[in-house]
């Protein structure tokens, strides 16, 4: 503290942390609540117009119930990623890339449940670890240096 006759002033020394930057993490959830609104979208449709999905009016409600706790577990993902971004929730880059791959994913994964190909349900998911920053990051390094290399 400095004391001027009269006043005191206090000097603040406290150290200035800037704010950390978001984790991967949202842009993960952002990919999977993507790929759950997706595949609500191509079940309900599924269900209305398809009779391959559903085996009589049981079979169609399961479909559209299905399609619903498709929907709201997309909202929480979308919701909880969102909630996680911090102070980056202007960045496109978080959105753009995440929700495309998730569109994508979703419809590689309900078309091979509407197939039914089971044996290969899972390999669409796989997809979303390109979701994770880091990966895109190097993926875009070697893409972009084999871009360079053709030219």
């Amino acid at each position: 503290m400095t004391g001027v006759p009269g006043r005191t002033v206090r000097r603040n020394n406290a150290p200035i942390k800037p704010p950390r930057p978001a984790t991967t993490v949202p842009d993960v959830l952002f990919a999977c609540a993507s790929t759950c609104f997706t595949m609500a979208v191509i079940f309900l449709i599924a269900s209305f117009f398809s009779d391959d999905v559903t085996s009589g009016s049981a079979g169609k409600v399961l479909a559209r119930f299905f399609a619903g706790t498709l929907l709201v577990s997309g909202l929480f993902l979308f919701a909880l990623g969102y909630g996680l971004l911090r102070d980056e929730r202007s960045n496109v880059d978080h959105y753009s890339f995440p929700i495309a791959l998730g569109i994508v994913v979703g419809g590689l994964e309900s078309f091979l449940f509407l197939l039914p190909a089971g044996q290969f349900l899972l390999a669409p998911l796989l997809l979303l670890v390109l979701a994770f920053r880091p990966v895109r990051r190097r993926l875009g390094r070697v893409v972009g240096a084999a871009a360079g290399a053709r030219r």
